[in-house]
């Protein structure tokens, strides 16, 4: 270290901008002379070979331009072609509608579309966009499979995919189902749907997005709008060549051609379509438009000559317009430098010549001057030896026969004799003063102003662990914390002379993990000009002192944060108490469950400051969930779309814990995830429903406690609500029933009183008529018609108690309804002209024979023909219509009158009639339809009734060959019996 500092300080200034070996200033206007020969015969030969190099790329530019232009316009007339031949299909009718397909015409589609991308294997995509933003399209991927895929109905939806056979286009069972796409979101949508049969070409990013990861690929899709017959757009036929297609053309071109090179088709905006290189931008596209500006004018000049990344290019940009309106930019480039290889080679052979002169007169020179410069080496060596490492004696030189060479070497031999002595003094002090200094405890440290170190004591290394050899040389702040370094060295590069001391702890990693803590004294050293030539670094450890102080710190600390944390829980706990005896007084003050529902919400929400609270009720038979109350109100619990949590709800049982936690994602505006609370409403042991709350922070065991105490509150007051409408609904169903009961008992009685009073008036005038046959005949007529509505009503009676008993027995046989229906119509007119009301009846043609037994059929279809009678105002309008529906026979009654939908569901009761209908004027006790519905059911058949816009239609279908029935017989006209 001694020797080479004073070296250092020996050196001469540096005059090595100005220093020539001697052997090169003897060869060095030699060399010259020959260099510059051979140069000027290079330079001239490669100027010659470049020119004729230059010819030959401008005739390579013309072919390549020309069979470019013609392939491609072979590649784009694909598209065209298959959207031609598909508008003349759809055309003449050989495809189905495209306007409104039907599900059978999907698949016809797709098979039609996926053999066009079998016959025209450049092609992409082959489909139908409509106008509606669906769509119906065969893509081929780039493994060469063939998928075909469609939004339902040609509308915006989910997309359904399968795969088919490239060879054959039968669908090889594989299918797919993706995401919801609307076409109408895409930039390139509205263009398709301009003008009808207009061909127009783009290039898209994508056609549509399969999935969130699908990288965009570039297309160059082909449209022709279709419209109906009123000019209007339906839609349009779209085909698309793929990007890699274009890619493989030009590599394709590119080895045919057999030249070397790159190629790009560009679009009318400057973007590349396809390439041979996949670097984009690439810096010759970016050197073309810096040079000449915008693409259609470079389009417009002839070759172009470029350096991009030190290679020389001659580049050519070609416009080429496609029939579809699209203009493609053709860009080629040549490096400058294949197109010269035989002008190279021509250079070099000249060089090689030059060369050989060249070193033939250099092998001249280096022997005379070698000759000239070995004294003067030998004595440049031995003095930088003596200057880097000290040697005690100077060795005998030989200066040879130069009078100069001989006065240098006596004047070294000299000034090293003194040097020397000059050394010896300065070692001897030097040992005195790394005696005194390696027997210090403290760390000592001298260092340069960039912290490089010079020397350290024993105390240093022992502290750091290692050894001088590792760190003598490096930089001390390099072991401090990045973000202290620059702090200290413009701290240490403020110490001035005045001011020259700097005072500082700093931290150091220890062996167990701990950190070690020196206190340093930095001083600096500056010389005659007051500059900072070293320092002189003291350090002293304070690690015990350090971890005293950070104990003591931590100690006060953590007394300080129980103190908050306990005063936080007591006030949340004082909180949570006013809310639960909030929610109590309310549920105690109203036994209304959407109040209280929506009190709770609130309140819990505003409590423990909740994203969104949602109280949801148990669907009917335990399954499924009911929204009840939510708040923020507009707040929507989509996470019930987790499976795992709507698993976990229906799993959860009464014994299992009070709650659980879940953790979902929130589809909202910017998603975030939160943290889902699930607490049970039980009732005992049933489930009413569960209490749901929702933040992004997690809930603390206190917040779990107290949504379990809300749930259960929520529970008793659902409970006590649901018990107080029970009891309403009961008293009011009690009191429907009472009337019911009165207005039977006195139909019933009136019904059972009048034919009896008509009876005895009937023979009353028969007493009082002598002798009048025509009189007493009608008077006959009206007792026996009255009697038979005393007999009917009893066998109404009858007839329901043995069809409640299942006694009721049918005799079933074949009837031929035409000839059956024709009579049953025939005997109502008489009753339907009466009231001048039209009575048709409407049979379908060949309807086959009915097995049944024909009283109960004929007891159904009058009940329901006098219904109709009975309630349809005069001049209306009654039809009987009867058709075969599947493997039965279906009857519909219509007439022109309207029930109130409110009544239809108990159109079917006992004892039930229309209230706002007169009683009296219509008559009956409110069995027949009643009676009509039980038999239909125990012939095996349904019956149903609607009623809109002014028509009431009862609808009754009955097998056509019902299930075998005991042989006993039975006598539906009771009527003697009775």
């Amino acid at each position: 270290m001694l020797f080479s500092s004073i070296a250092s300080r020996m050196r001469l200034p540096s005059l090595a901008s100005r220093s020539i070996p001697l052997q090169v200033a003897l060869l060095l206007p030699l060399l010259l002379a020959v260099a510059g020969g051979a140069g000027g015969v290079s330079y001239l030969s490669w100027r010659a070979g470049r020119q004729m190099a230059l010819q030959l790329a401008e005739h390579l530019k013309r072919e390549v331009n020309h069979r470019a232009e013609e392939n491609l316009h072979r590649y784009l007339q694909a598209p065209l072609q298959v959207n031609a031949l598909t508008e003349g299909a759809v055309r003449w009718g050989l495809l189905p509608n495209l306007a409104a397909p039907q599900p059978p015409d999907l698949e016809v589609l797709e098979a039609y579309f996926a053999r066009q991308l079998q016959q025209f294997p450049e092609l992409s995509y082959v489909g139908f966009v409509s106008e509606q933003g669906g769509f119906i399209t065969a893509r081929r991927h780039a493994d060469g499979s063939i998928w075909t895929y469609h939004t339902p109905g040609l509308k915006p939806g989910s997309v359904q995919g399968r795969q088919r056979d490239p060879e054959s286009g039968d669908p090889t069972g594989l299918t797919r189902q993706l995401g919801f796409v609307d076409l109408r979101r895409l930039s390139w949508f509205p263009a398709v749907l301009q003008q009808e049969g207009a061909r127009r070409t783009w290039v898209v990013s994508n056609f549509f997005v399969e999935s969130p990861h699908q990288r965009p690929e570039r297309l160059v899709l082909t449209a022709l709008p279709l419209a109906d017959g009123e000019g209007g757009v339906y839609g349009s036929l779209v085909a698309a060549l793929s990007a890699q297609q274009l890619q493989a053309f030009l590599e394709d071109l590119q080895v045919s051609l057999g030249y070397p090179g790159v190629s790009w088709l560009l679009d009318e905006e400057g973007q590349v379509v396809a390439g041979t290189e996949e670097l984009s931008p690439h810096p010759l596209l970016l050197a073309v438009q810096a040079q000449v500006g915008s693409w259609e004018t470079a389009a417009s000049q002839d070759l172009l000559r470029l350096r991009v990344d030190r290679i020389r290019y001659l580049a050519q940009v070609t416009a080429i317009q496609d029939e579809g309106g699209l203009s493609f930019y053709f860009v080629q480039g040549i490096p400058e430098e294949i197109l010269l290889a035989p002008v190279y080679r021509s250079t070099q052979q000249a060089a090689l010549l030059g060369g050989g002169l060249l070193l033939g007169f250099l092998g001249a020179g280096i022997l005379l001057s070698e000759a000239l410069s070995r004294p003067l080496r030998r004595l440049t060596q031995i003095a930088e030896q003596f200057v880097q490492t000290g040697i005690p004696a100077w060795p005998p030189v030989d200066p040879g026969p130069i009078w100069e060479v001989q006065t240098l070497a006596k004047a070294w031999q000299q000034a090293a004799a003194s040097q020397q002595a000059l050394l010896d003094r300065l070692w001897q002090q030097q040992q005195q003063y790394r005696a005194v200094v390696e027997q210090q405890t403290e760390l000592i440290c001298r260092s340069l102003p960039d912290s490089r170190i010079t020397y350290v004591n024993p105390a240093y290394l022992r502290f750091f662990g290692c050894s001088a050899e590792e760190t003598i040389g490096r930089r001390w702040v390099d072991s401090l914390p990045p973000q202290e370094r620059e702090a200290v060295l413009q701290s240490l590069a403020a110490l001035t002379p005045e001011r020259p001391f700097y005072r500082s702890e700093r931290e150091y990693p220890g062996e167990s993990g701990q950190s070690r803590w020196v206190s340093w004294v930095d001083q600096g050293i500056f010389d005659s000009q007051g500059q900072l030539v070293e320092i002189l670094a003291v350090g002293r450890e304070i690690t015990e002192q350090k971890r005293a102080q950070q104990q003591l710190e931590a100690l006060n600390r953590e007394l300080e944060a129980q103190v908050a944390l306990r005063t936080a829980k007591l006030q949340q706990a004082l909180c949570f108490e006013a809310v639960l005896r909030s929610l109590s007084g309310q549920m105690v003050a109203s036994l209304n469950e959407g109040e209280i529902l929506e009190e709770v919400v609130k309140s819990l929400a505003e409590a423990l400051h909740l994203s969104g609270c949602h109280i949801l009720l148990t669907g009917a038979g335990g399954s499924g969930w009911i929204p009840a109350c939510s708040f923020p109100e507009e707040a929507d619990p989509v996470y019930l779309n987790d499976p795992e949590l709507v698993h976990l709800l229906h799993s959860h049982t009464f014994l299992e814990q009070p709650w659980e936690v879940h953790c979902c994602c929130q589809k909202e505006k910017g998603g975030h995830w939160v943290q889902l609370l699930a607490c049970s409403l039980w009732d005992k042991q049933e489930r009413l429903g569960v209490l749901l709350v929702e933040r992004q922070q997690e809930f603390s065991e206190a917040e779990r406690q107290l949504a379990y105490q809300v749930a259960n509150l929520c529970a008793l007051a659902l409970r006590q609500a649901r018990l107080y409408e029970a009891a309403q609904a009961q008293v009011k169903e009690l009191e429907r029933l009472n009337l019911l009961k009165d207005d039977f008992l006195s139909t019933v009685s009136h019904e059972l009183r009048t034919p009896m009073a008509n009876v005895r008036m009937a023979l009353q005038m028969l007493q009082i008529a002598h002798n009048n046959s025509e009189k007493q005949q009608h008077y006959f007529a009206i007792a026996l018609k009255e009697c038979n509505r005393q007999i009917e009503l009893i066998n109404d009676l009858l007839d329901m108690q043995r069809l409640a008993a299942e006694k009721y027995l049918l005799q079933p046989e074949e009837i031929f309804l035409p000839r059956y229906l024709r009579d049953l119509v025939a005997a109502a007119q008489p009753l339907a002209q009466s009231k001048q009301q039209n009575l048709q009846l409407h049979l379908e043609e060949g309807i086959p024979p009915l097995e049944a037994d024909p009283t109960a059929l004929g007891r159904i279809l009058r009940e329901l023909l006098h219904n109709a009678i009975k309630y349809t105002a005069p001049e209306g309008s009654i039809h009987l219509r009867v058709a075969q529906e599947g493997e039965g026979i279906l009857f519909v009654c219509s007439n022109s009158s309207e029930i109130p939908e409110a009544e239809l569901p108990r159109i079917f009761e006992k004892f039930y009639r229309i209230p706002k209908a007169d009683r009296w004027e219509h008559g009956g006790t409110g069995l027949g339809l009643s009676l009509v519905k039980q038999l239909v059911e125990h012939m095996g058949g349904r019956i149903s009734v609607s009623s809109l816009e002014g028509w009431t239609h009862f609808r009754v279908w009955l097998p056509q060959s019902p299930d075998p029935a005991p042989a006993a017989a039975k006598d539906l006209s009771r009527a003697g019996s009775a």
